[in-house]
């Protein structure tokens, strides 16, 4: 059956970043099943001002004129907006949470958006770490579904010959990679990711024939930076900073390990890490922290290996020790997590929803 729906998305391409990507490939699939209207976001957050209440208007006038009776969001922060059409359309209105969208640290924002989200008929978590944050704030169990984040299986893998990726790699880096193991991480350089702490901890009892390629920026840099120096280890560790797309494809594609080496800050969790299958998909195995949404991305031996947080020694066997199949690592990722078997799911969700009837107290 072909429904109606209208998206409603504060983070859409040509902005860059994981939520973009997340929301573009959403819609996108869904415009090859259904009839789909939106209303986006295409400028930097510093418009939302102006956005959210537009963002009412426009999808209420839309919403009324053509009948739709599905409304999905795509992160937590639009709720408020979710639940007036709600009650003005009698709409069915569903919102995807990601982490940080339900966790931020502000004290309006908590008595907000929680309360909001509650109310709307549907919530799908992009792990099961989101969910649990949406219950810790009273969002009703039987309203959540737990929905990975997607990946379009060839839009990161690159087809010639390894050693050919090898070579390209080491002169866009200016390094020779001879007989060199590549750890690579890749991703905004906060706190949270863990880098300064594995540059600290796990790099220096790693031989000199590991490389470990930081691409990305972030408020961490300068530290991370520091931290290499007061090591020593220079000749081991390289920050690429900001990188271009066809140069993020060709680390992901001819590293050796993908890093995520994460720890714990409060209010600032990791909601699903959707680097990592992104990795996955050009058969880059991970290494990754044990926590938060990232337990969900990783298959524990098949893609990669799950460490305890701050377990150095866990880290340096795991990397020394790999021993996974790369073409394994990618039929198993474009499998569980393709864009195409995300799509089913959310259909399930989005439109059962009418069939829902769970009552929340305001």
């Amino acid at each position: 059956m072909k429904h109606k729906i209208l998206f409603i998305s504060k983070n859409y391409p040509p902005k860059l970043g994981g939520l973009e990507t997340y929301s573009y490939n959403l819609i996108r699939e869904f415009e090859k099943h259904h009839t789909v209207t939106k209303v986006v976001l295409t400028k930097s957050n510093i418009h939302l001002i102006w956005f959210v209440p537009f963002s009412f208007f426009l999808s209420f006038y839309l919403a009324w004129k053509n009948s739709i009776r599905h409304i999905h969001l795509c992160d937590a922060l639009l709720s408020p907006v979710g639940l007036l059409l709600k009650l003005l359309l009698g709409a069915q209105v569903s919102v995807s949470i990601h982490g940080l969208d339900i966790t931020y640290d502000n004290i309006l924002y908590q008595l907000l958006i929680p309360r909001c989200a509650a109310r709307l008929d549907r919530i799908v978590c992009v792990s099961r770490a989101t969910r649990d944050e949406c219950r810790r704030r009273k969002i009703p169990s039987q309203k959540c579904d737990v929905i990975p984040n997607g990946i379009q299986p060839d839009q990161f893998y690159l087809t010639e010959p390894p050693e050919v990726l090898r070579r390209d790699l080491g002169k866009r880096i200016g390094q020779n990679l001879d007989h060199k193991n590549v750890l690579l991480t890749l991703g905004r350089l906060v706190t949270r990711k863990g880098v300064a702490w594995f540059v600290d901890c796990v790099m220096p009892r790693l031989a000199g024939n590991y490389l470990y390629l930081v691409a990305g920026e972030g408020p961490e840099f300068e530290r991370i930076r520091e931290t290499v120096f007061k090591r020593n280890i220079e000749n081991q560790v390289l920050l690429l900073g900001r990188v271009s797309d066809d140069t993020c494809k060709l680390l992901m594609n001819a590293s050796d390990i993908f890093i995520m080496p994460n720890q714990t800050v409060a209010n600032d969790m990791e909601g699903f890490g959707i680097v990592i299958i992104e990795a996955g998909s050009c058969g880059l195995p991970v290494v990754a922290s044990n926590l938060q949404g990232i337990k969900d991305a990783v298959i524990h031996e098949k893609t990669g290996y799950l460490v305890d947080e701050g377990d150095a020694d866990g880290f340096v066997d795991r990397i020394q020790s790999m021993n996974l199949d790369r073409e394994d690592i990618r039929r198993s990722v474009t499998t569980m997590f393709n864009w195409e078997k995300i799509y089913l799911d959310y259909q399930s969700v989005i439109f059962d929803a009418e069939n829902q009837n769970i009552e929340v107290p305001c």
